[in-house]
């Protein structure tokens, strides 16, 4: 799957998805419940479980498979009152893991990585009494920090999830989500460099968060 495929589908997610949810007459994001008014932003610290797919790579002229090890991250999110159903949101997330290299059975520990995403993008969705069912899309740069120096990439993130207010101040955040890193070629990782095959590295992951609504 190449680029254009990739973007054309995470935008289609979100031009379709809220339109759909809009059919049912309810309000936009930021509505809160009847009376009440508009949020302005949710300012959202967060935490979750990734996932990582590993990649065909060469790593001193072996050929073999690069993974950057599953484990917990942590993040924030700004999402901004925007226009009736959409907020525009500021992401920023971090995971520390380790980066292994896997060949004929044996396991090459490569370092300690540092996987930071610093996204822009869209919260769409429509309220539904103190439940706002959501698509996201972000698009940004993603770092890989480790000991001998760091990379960025183009990256994105598509999501979809649910935002529960509890009151008209505090609410809880549950989302599913998929970053994608278009990688070409991920050069210099450890003393021999990694070249990764393929158009990118995908991760997928469960992510809760705390909304505080100002």
């Amino acid at each position: 799957m190449n680029r254009k495929t990739v973007i054309t589908l995470a935008v289609g997610l979100l031009v379709f998805s809220s339109p759909s949810w809009a059919q049912r007459g309810t309000q936009g994001t930021g509505a809160s419940t009847a009376g009440t008014r508009a949020p302005r932003v949710d300012i959202i610290p967060m935490g979750g479980y990734v996932w990582t797919l590993s990649q065909n790579a060469t790593y001193n002229v072996h050929s073999g498979d690069v993974d950057i090890k599953s484990g917990g991250f942590y993040g924030i999110a700004l999402d901004v009152y925007a226009v009736p159903y959409m907020q525009v949101r500021l992401l920023y997330r971090r995971q520390d893991t380790q980066l292994t290299f896997k060949r004929s059975g044996i396991t090459e520990d490569l370092g300690d990585v540092a996987v930071e995403y610093w996204h822009i993008g869209a919260v769409k969705g429509i309220q539904r009494g103190k439940i706002l069912p959501f698509s996201s899309f972000t698009l940004g740069g993603t770092r890989y920090a480790y000991d001998s120096g760091d990379n960025w990439k183009f990256s994105i993130i598509i999501g979809l999830g649910a935002k529960v207010h509890i009151n008209e101040r505090i609410g809880l955040m549950a989302t599913g989500q998929m970053p994608f890193s278009f990688t070409g070629a991920f050069v210099g990782v450890g003393t021999g460099g990694v070249s990764v095959g393929g158009t990118g590295i995908a991760q997928f992951d469960v992510t809760g968060g705390l909304i505080i609504t100002l």
